[in-house]
């Protein structure tokens, strides 16, 4: 993937249900007239483009370049959901598809719904916040200072206590740092290496995603997502929804329904 391109214009974001294409296998015939970059979040599928074939599942990205297609079909194993950016560039990014494992899929996960909620806001300025939060995806996607596998073992209880109890449980950073037996200072440049933000940030990420999953699903109301991802005070969780998603719980959910 070429590293020196500039976004010329986002077309689309789409959320892309596990309803929308209930047969197994759907062949495209189309030309894309824009590129594509597909974040799965969940289902698995494998995807036959121009003479490649793609495995995508949770967690990995997909690209699609514009053009014509000779080939494009998707054989779904499990059915799930993606998130699809319809974009330009001044210059092709590859002349391929392709697939990536990524590495860091809290924070893309996070930077791709923040995108998309930006998007069907439609608030004032959201077109420009819609191309700097693309440019952060491939800023993410791009790095390659992912800290040495000694590192990661050092704060891999750290995480593994997080995945486990960030919905339960206050967590502190103290608490973390004698899990793993290293100093609070050195746990933040950790994370910070490893996940671009510091422990306390990463849990409030966790929980922002999982509170737009709940959200997606329409079986809860805002006060029940609240108490789930373990907000005492839905006034707070509110705040802080749209701090890190751009617009408020009730927002995504409108938005949410009307992109449908």
């Amino acid at each position: 993937m070429k590293n020196d391109f500039i976004v010329t214009k986002i077309n689309r974001v789409i959320l892309v249900g596990k309803n929308e294409y209930p047969e197994k296998n759907t062949t495209f015939t189309h030309s894309l007239k824009s590129n594509e970059l597909i974040l799965h979040i969940s289902g698995k599928a494998q995807v036959k483009f121009n003479g490649k074939t793609l495995n995508c599942e949770s967690g990995t990205i997909r690209f699609l370049p514009k053009g014509e297609n000779k080939e494009y079909i998707v054989e779904r194993e499990e059915y799930g959901e993606c998130f699809d950016v319809f974009f330009d560039t001044d210059v092709p990014i590859s002349n391929e598809a392709f697939v990536l494992n990524t590495k860091n899929s809290i924070k893309l996960e996070h930077l791709f719904k923040k995108l998309f909620s930006v998007w069907v806001s439609k608030n004032d300025g959201y077109y420009f916040e819609s191309i700097s939060l693309l440019y952060k995806i491939f800023a993410e996607i791009q790095k390659e200072n992912y800290i040495p596998q000694k590192q990661y073992d050092a704060i891999k209880p750290a995480i593994d206590y997080i995945n486990e109890y960030f919905l339960t449980k206050r967590i502190s950073v103290s608490e973390l740092s004698a899990l793993c037996g290293i100093s609070e200072s050195y746990l933040k440049k950790l994370f910070l290496k490893k996940f671009a933000v510091p422990p306390i940030k990463y849990i409030i990420q966790l929980k922002i995603n999982y509170a737009c999953d709940l959200l997606r699903s329409n079986l809860y109301s805002i006060t029940q997502v609240a108490e789930i991802c373990g907000y005492s005070d839905t006034h707070f969780f509110c705040r802080q929804f749209k701090i890190y998603m751009g617009i408020t719980p009730t927002e995504f959910i409108s938005k949410y329904k009307s992109s449908k």
